[in-house]
């Protein structure tokens, strides 16, 4: 302890009674270029969090947000390529997010990036319910926006390093300048490593290691006498992890088997971010413009069977190219009654894959000669066909373009104390597919051939998808002198896609089909039909949000009810094809409604901080017809948990002491409801709680956290899944204890 003062002493100079934090935190943050009307004036649910409330919370992500946002979920599981988001009970576990996420005014086009490590993030916020209007696509359960440290709003160092008992090390380095014509620029960089939480016992690592690195630069110019306002930023991030931490269970005896697969599993990342945004302001109109360039390249490695038997591996590797283009003008005056926004929105993105399907010869024999020799038995009982390969590669091959434009209108009318407010959002997006399968295997069918025969096997073709929504939104409001009131109608629109991963099993059929013509047998399929390319396809899915709610505020007092009614047409859920254990594909429920409530309050009396955020939601099918027998209707939706609720207490001991500023003392505890893991609601998650606690050191520009995650270390579930027959659950993240270091120069 005596080492650590004698190298701290040195920096705690006197500086203004206000910490760096307090400092940051004060200074205001552009807004989003979409509206000039502040979040709290709106007609929306919505939640916020400053830096301070960031770093004191440990939000090192997005999934970190998690619960602290009524009726948002985003489980931890899997990789980094897991960015499952829930929100008042829409979500899909693949494919298209439920939410969108802008980085300073730029749309992340890719859902494999959404999850990166968070480091000087100036504030979060989360509109929730859908913002399509404004938005468009992927929207429908809300907006994640989040903005980076200005060098305009601060400058200086700052340094963090952390350490937890995982073990994981974090370190960040951050500069921001200022010349003298407000040119302000930041070089940062950050690193992390883990060692993981789960053992993979088939070789006695931890499955989940992984190492991530992430650089930032930001310049932002606000000329002399000038109406612009200019700023870049370009985001780096690489990311090289083990996960998949899944256990079989065991339903005879009731139990989590070890984990224990003998196949590599990995996923590593490279993404790039440009975004330049540039604000004119004009004597009548505002104008600005927001372009991006975004590179993705991801490899993910799979042992799909998550077993120690050798089934079949899987590798998705792809590379993304994405430009997007925003121009957006507004009415300058803002004293008049109307108010109006009007802009274009396009991009393109550019996707090659490659999703080559390994089978070993567990798989073979299981999965492929079993379901062939069950039919060729009927006829000839004691003959098969044999495959002699140990092993064959299924070539997957993918070539996605995709086009989208949009032309957006919204209105404000002020009248009194009353303002209504109209828009509307047409949006047109065009994709192709085009798909090239090769497959080559030797085999032979005892009875007839007496030696293996060469089978090739290719699938190729291309197929489309095109859609044109019309996205609008209604509210009016009451303004009073501590709040509003608001009752809103809008759209929420999520594009659909091709189900790229279940073109395994239709090359499996093509393959069963070219064999069994050989010997004058006709087959069908795993299910009794033949899949298609065209049958990959799935349907843009589009909720329609009737909320109604009110913001109360008073000196240290504020507070937000909302209730809400949404109707989902064509819902987007991650299923099994009929017949076979080992593909999933995204399909649409025919509709679902979704009823709920949530519930904001914020208390600061003196140096107290209290926070409740609750939400509530019944999410049910209203008719999905799964097959011809099975319906699901009034099920729940499943993975969307029927509530969250967060309550967290703070206390800042001010001491202004020589060698100490103040202690802070922070306590959370979320508590998720209920989680049902299938459609038929038989399996669910009973609802946990998690406790977190942090005490923050302080003097001028040091500051020192001890902090712990999941104190009464809660054993709960994150994920299920069913794979060949078998089912598999991921189990939480156990009790951690850590220490952070942050200085600010």
């Amino acid at each position: 302890m005596k080492i650590l003062l004698a190298i701290l002493i040195p920096l705690l100079q006197e500086i203004p009674n206000d910490t760096i934090i307090d400092i940051i935190d004060t200074v205001s943050v552009s807004a989003t270029i979409k509206s000039s009307t502040a979040l709290d004036n709106q007609a929306l649910a919505t939640t916020s969090f400053k830096l301070s409330e960031i770093e004191n919370q440990q939000i090192n992500s997005v999934k970190d947000v998690s619960v602290s946002v009524p009726n948002f979920f985003q489980p931890k599981y899997g990789s980094r390529i897991t960015s499952s988001i829930y929100i008042r009970g829409f979500g899909s576990r693949i494919d298209q997010p439920a939410m969108g996420l802008n980085i300073d005014n730029i749309p992340v086009m890719n859902k494999n990036a959404f999850d990166f490590d968070f480091f000087d993030i100036r504030r979060i916020d989360v509109l929730r319910g859908p913002q399509g209007t404004l938005y468009g696509r992927n929207s429908n359960g809300g907006i994640m926006n989040i903005y980076t440290l200005s060098p305009l709003a601060w400058q200086g160092l700052r340094v963090r390093a952390e350490f937890d008992s995982e073990p994981s090390y974090k370190a960040q380095v951050s500069f921001y300048e200022k010349t003298k014509n407000n040119f302000g620029y930041a070089v940062s960089a950050a690193f992390t490593h883990h060692d993981g939480f789960f053992t993979n016992t088939y070789n006695d690592a931890q499955c989940d290691k992984g190492n991530s690195f992430s650089a930032r630069t930001k310049f932002h110019w606000l000329p002399n006498d000038s109406h612009w306002n200019l700023s870049n930023s370009l985001s780096f991030n690489y990311v090289n992890e083990g996960g998949y931490a899944y256990h079989v269970f065991d339903n005879v005896q009731n139990e989590l088997k070890a984990i224990s697969y003998n196949d590599t599993c990995n996923y590593k990342r490279v993404s790039l971010i440009d975004g330049l945004v540039a604000q004119y302001s004009g004597k009548k109109i505002d104008i600005a413009s927001a372009t991006s360039f975004q590179f993705l390249h991801d490899k993910m490695l799979l042992d799909n069977d998550f077993t120690a038997l050798s089934y079949f591996t899987l590798k998705q590797e792809q590379t993304e190219y994405a430009v997007t283009q925003e121009v957006i003008f507004k009415r300058h005056d803002k004293t008049k009654q109307w108010q109006w926004s009007t802009g274009l929105f396009a991009f393109t993105k550019q996707l090659a894959m490659e999703t080559p399907v390994k089978f070993k010869r567990d798989g073979i024999d299981n999965l492929i000669l079993a379901n062939a020799n069950k039919g060729i038995h009927s006829a000839f009982p004691t003959n098969n066909i044999e495959i002699s390969d140990s092993s064959f590669v299924i070539d997957c091959n993918f070539q996605i373009p995709t086009y989208g434009v949009a032309l957006f209108h919204e209105s404000q009318w002020n009248i009194g104390r009353w303002r209504f407010t109209a828009g509307i959002r047409a949006d047109f997006e065009y994709a192709t597919m085009d798909y090239d399968e090769q497959c080559d295997i030797r085999y032979r069918f005892d009875l007839t051939m007496l030696n293996f025969k060469q089978l090739h096997s290719d699938f190729t073709g291309t197929e489309h998808t095109k859609s044109f929504v019309a996205l609008p939104k209604i509210s009016v409001q009451y303004n009073f002198d501590k709040g509003n009131l608001y009752a809103t109608f809008a759209n929420g629109h999520k594009a659909g896609g091709f189900n790229t991963q279940i073109f395994s099993d239709i090359m499996q059929s093509v393959m069963m089909t070219q064999m069994m013509s050989d010997l004058g047998v006709s087959f069908a399929g795993k299910s009794g039909k033949t899949q298609t390319a065209r049958d990959t396809k799935y349907e843009p899915e589009t909720n329609y949000n009737f909320e109604i709610g009110g913001k109360f505020h008073y000196k240290t007092f504020s507070t937000a009810t909302t209730l809400f009614w949404i109707e989902g047409v064509n819902q987007q859920i991650t299923v099994m094809p009929e017949g076979s254990g080992i593909g999933r594909m995204m399909s649409n429920a025919g509709r679902t409604r979704s009823i709920g409530v949530e519930h904001s309050s914020r208390f600061e009396p003196g140096d107290w901080s209290f926070s409740l955020d609750a939400g509530c939601t019944d999410a049910r099918f209203r008719d999905y017809q799964y097959n011809d027998t099975t319906n699901y209707r009034d099920k729940h939706v499943p993975y969307a948990p029927t509530g969250t609720v967060a309550v967290s207490a703070k206390y800042t001991w001010q001491l202004n002491k020589q060698l100490i500023d103040n202690l802070s003392f922070v306590v959370q505890n979320q508590t998720v409801g209920i989680i049902y893991w299938n459609e038929d609601n038989s399996l669910s998650q009973s609802p946990y709680s998690l406790l977190s606690a942090s005490v923050t050191y302080k003097k001028n520009k040091v500051s020192i956290s001890i902090f712990s995650k999941n104190i009464t270390n809660t054993n709960y579930r994150t994920f299920y899944f069913k794979s060949i027959s078998r089912m598999f659950y991921s189990e939480g993240i156990p009790r951690t204890v850590g220490m952070k270091l942050m200085l600010n120069v």
